[in-house]
């Protein structure tokens, strides 16, 4: 395993670089320290044993149809009770997982409770199912094995509720490129048990996920229901009639939009209306609430009517997702990805506005897996880990001067030049000032010309090292697939399928999230 500190690379966005550093905080922006001792502080939270048994009860009808592992039954029955927190990632419902990292932060996340957990405060790791969503495309593929397999098709609801029967041909793909080695029986195993006993795609992945975790005790949580929807009633009628968020938030939201890019913007109503195959936006009007397309409309007593009869059929939008979360769990943290923790440092005001808990946002771990071959050719060519996250061609220029010794070094020549020009500026002022004008000129052009001859002689070198060169071109190909990272592009499966135990080893031995450190793991299986 390598390690680099996360802040000597251009890795994250200013604002979450800027929340590392503590920046954020001495600005004034925000009011919490992106610190262990925070989640102390967090502990002290007030929550509700009403929603405790209300949620405890969920999770009894969720894990209903299982045979719980001993860690399972444990963390449920642990969760009932009063001294029991929570530490909590989540994720939209991608296709087996979709990519790298929707595994590894989940390892953050078991790792991270078993660090705060001690016997008199137990602490649970917690996966919350975002079944709610509805943006089919983005979910809707993985890249297995460097081959793409989409699944095809059209949906305008929930993505959780798509029925199994959508992704036959998907299932197929899949199965065809696993193969039947013996490599890969356990993983097809998990996968196909998965969409045979799952009903619909959120089923599916709780099936799948599950399956991964079980015996670490993650806890899965699927809140489109209809006795958890019902706690959120209250908040339901203030975003509704009140227009809570977009009121609470607007102050902070200025203040960062003066110094950040803004991640997602509040509206006026960040709510939708579900039902099986619709998702649509609720909006105001003077006569009461309507869809954008005006399918639906409702008075205001219809509205209020519908949160009391059927709070399942209104869904929070991104912002107010978080709300929920944290409204339903005594959470002391929550893991994400660096674009979703920019949106929460959105949502401080939000949560104080509605009197819920705010929970520390955690930056989760970002991973990369290497070859041993490749490091050791990296190390060799004394290329470090940096490097790899500058632009290929600066890469290549260095590579190439590094193989060329002294060869393409015009240091010396630059210096000389520099010399030359200034003996000619006190030769010239002493005949006339106006030379040294003309001088300085010629010493621009005289630069231009050798920077031109620099890059020829770059140029040149590089055919004698082509091989060196698309080495290292391959090595950050994988890395940085199309220029993005690849825990965002290949499927953990890539890397699960033959030899679990060594890849969950290295992740579960990686430093913790507050050491803010970038992670590379050297495998001997890829």
């Amino acid at each position: 395993m390598k390690l680099i500190d996360s802040n000597t690379v251009n890795f994250y966005p200013e604002i979450i670089t800027d929340y590392l550093s503590g920046e954020l905080k001495s600005k004034n922006i925000i009011d919490w320290d992106y610190s262990l001792e925070q989640l102390s502080i967090n502990k002290n939270q007030e929550y509700s044993s009403k929603i405790r048994t209300v949620v405890y009860q969920s999770f009894l009808k969720q894990y209903a149809g299982f045979e719980l592992t001993d860690k399972e039954a444990a963390n449920i029955d642990l969760f009932s009770k009063e001294a029991t927190s929570t530490v909590t990632t989540g994720h939209q419902l991608m296709l087996l997982g979709g990519s790298m990292f929707f595994y590894t932060k989940i390892i953050d996340v078991i790792k991270l409770a078993k660090q705060l957990s001690t016997v008199e405060n137990p602490v649970l790791p917690i996966f919350w199912l975002a079944s709610e969503d509805h943006d089919y495309k983005e979910i809707s593929s993985i890249n297995l094995f460097g081959k793409k397999i989409s699944c095809p098709g059209e949906n305008k609801g929930p993505v959780g509720r798509i029925p199994k029967a959508h992704f036959v041909s998907f299932l197929q793909d899949v199965n065809n490129i696993l193969g039947e080695g013996e490599d890969f029986f356990r993983i097809k195993e998990i996968i196909n048990k998965a969409f045979s006993l799952g009903e619909n795609l959120s089923q599916i992945t709780r099936l799948f996920v599950r399956e991964l975790f079980k015996e670490e005790g993650l806890l899965i949580l699927d809140a489109d229901a209809k006795e958890l929807k019902g706690l959120f009633t209250e908040i339901l009628q203030k975003e509704l009639f009140q227009k809570l968020t977009i009121k609470s938030s607007e102050k902070h939201i200025s203040l960062l939009k003066s110094k950040y890019k803004i991640q997602v913007n509040p509206r006026d109503i960040n709510l939708f209306f579900i039902e099986n195959k619709l998702r649509k936006r609720i909006i105001k009007t003077n006569e009461g609430f309507t869809t954008p397309d005006k399918f639906l409309s409702w008075t205001n007593q219809e509205m209020q009517d519908l949160i009391n009869s059927s709070p399942e059929k209104i869904s929070p939008n991104v912002l107010l997702r978080p709300l929920y979360q944290e409204l339903l769990l005594p959470n002391l943290a929550y893991v994400g990805g660096a674009s979703e923790i920019a949106y929460w440092l959105e949502l401080k005001p939000v949560f104080n506005a509605f009197k819920v808990n705010f929970p520390l946002p955690l930056v989760r771990n970002p991973y990369f897996v290497l070859s041993e071959k490749n490091a050791e050719w990296l190390d060799k060519n004394k290329i470090s880990f940096q490097t790899l996250f500058k632009n290929i061609d600066n890469q290549v220029n260095e590579l190439t001067k590094s193989l060329s010794s002294d060869l393409l070094s015009f240091q010396e020549d630059f210096e000389f030049l520099k010399e030359f020009f200034l003996r000619l500026k006190l030769k010239g002022v002493k005949i006339n000032s106006q030379l040294e004008k003309v001088v300085i000129g010629e010493e621009k052009r005289a630069n231009s010309a050798l920077k031109n001859l620099e890059k020829r002689f770059v140029n040149a070198e590089k055919k004698n090292f082509e091989q060196e060169l698309m080495k290292l071109k391959n090595i950050v190909n994988k890395l940085f697939p199309s220029g993005i990272p690849m825990e965002r592009v290949d499927s953990f499966i890539n890397f699960i399928s033959k030899d679990s135990t060594s890849f969950n080893h290295q992740l579960e031995g990686a430093p913790s999230l507050f050491e803010q450190k970038i992670i590379f793991i050297i495998s001997g299986k890829i």
